[in-house]
């Protein structure tokens, strides 16, 4: 659904606000949150149709994107139910096996237990989780940022663009976006806790502006250094061909109002409906560096992208 869809059927939805719950859907947040006792439950559900061809693979991006939400809170994933829509037509069961063997792969990477799930047949193949994580230090919330706070990304930005060009045929391989599709964000959270988070989200469907848009406040804007963010191969050029999904173009549609552009480069990539994107995250600058090097010594691609400024006219400034 997109976000202008989804913001006008939510709007005007209503319900108590029960005793425990800390975070439901009127928050705007990843994921809901409820005290039980004295643990901090979060949870959220994803489902996406498939990105790639291969079964095992598009198994492992879907639980990977499903999975995102919760770490993006700070969150220890700990319980996972399936839900599988099956176009019997054309995906056999052997590929259904593939699927959920994947899945199954990348949740043990994380010790999240697949404890069951819910099947359906439907026209077209879809697969995601319903997943169940518990705050261990403390949960971060999408809104906390603050003045002169630096953001910092973790994955590359691009896989909208690069899997409608696999659709399209317009690629035959994109090993660099599957790789970076089905990396988990639970290596980037557990390193991430170790220092004072403010704000933390995950860059999925609405792209980086959309969800850049969720970590605005009261007080601050934010400058974007476009130049500053990483791409995946392919994703510039295929840009500026006009290759890119319906979903990024639904993005720029309902934000762009409140963007200032002022980026050399073709801005659609900041609209771009990421599948199982990196975490972005709003450090205190003094630690930034601290943060970039143990990230890096992880093996993850992150980088410092832009700032929290005192509040402007702009939403979003791209240059």
């Amino acid at each position: 659904m997109g976000l202008e869809d989804l913001k006008q059927i939510t709007a005007k939805l209503k319900q108590p606000r029960l005793e425990g719950v800390v975070l439901d859907f009127s928050d705007g947040d990843d994921c809901g949150a409820v005290q039980v006792g004295g643990s901090l439950l979060v949870q959220s559900v994803d489902v996406i149709p498939p990105v790639v061809d291969d079964p095992y693979l598009y198994g492992q991006i879907a639980t990977a994107n499903a999975l995102s939400d919760v770490f993006a809170k700070g969150a220890r994933a700990i319980s996972a139910l399936s839900i599988l829509a099956w176009d019997q037509e054309h995906v056999s069961k052997e590929s259904v096996r593939a699927i959920m063997q994947g899945s199954l792969d990348k949740l043990s990477e994380c010790a999240c237990a697949l404890l069951g799930g819910h099947s359906l047949s439907d026209v077209e193949q879809k697969y995601g989780l319903s997943v169940t994580g518990i705050v261990e230090k403390h949960l971060w919330r999408n809104d906390g940022a603050q003045v002169g706070d630096v953001l910092i990304l973790t994955k590359p930005l691009g896989s909208g663009i690069i899997t409608t060009a696999l659709k399209r045929k317009r690629l035959a391989h994109a090993p660099q976006a599957i790789a970076s599709m089905a990396a988990l964000n639970f290596k980037a959270m557990r390193c991430l806790q170790n220092f004072n988070v403010h704000a933390c989200t995950d860059v999925t469907g609405f792209g980086l502006i959309g969800h850049l848009y969720e970590m605005l406040n009261p007080t601050i804007s934010i400058e974007i250094d476009t130049s500053a963010i990483p791409l995946l191969e392919g994703a510039l050029e295929l840009a500026q061909e006009g290759v890119y999904p319906g979903g990024s173009v639904a993005n720029k549609q309902a934000l762009q109002s409140g963007v200032c552009s002022q980026t050399r480069l073709p801005d659609i990539l900041f609209y771009d409906a990421q599948t199982s994107g990196g975490l972005i995250v709003a450090l205190e600058a003094k630690k930034v560096q601290k943060c970039l090097h143990t990230l890096h010594d992880l093996g993850i691609e992150a980088c410092a992208v832009g700032t929290c400024i005192p509040k402007h006219a702009f939403g979003v400034r791209l240059y």
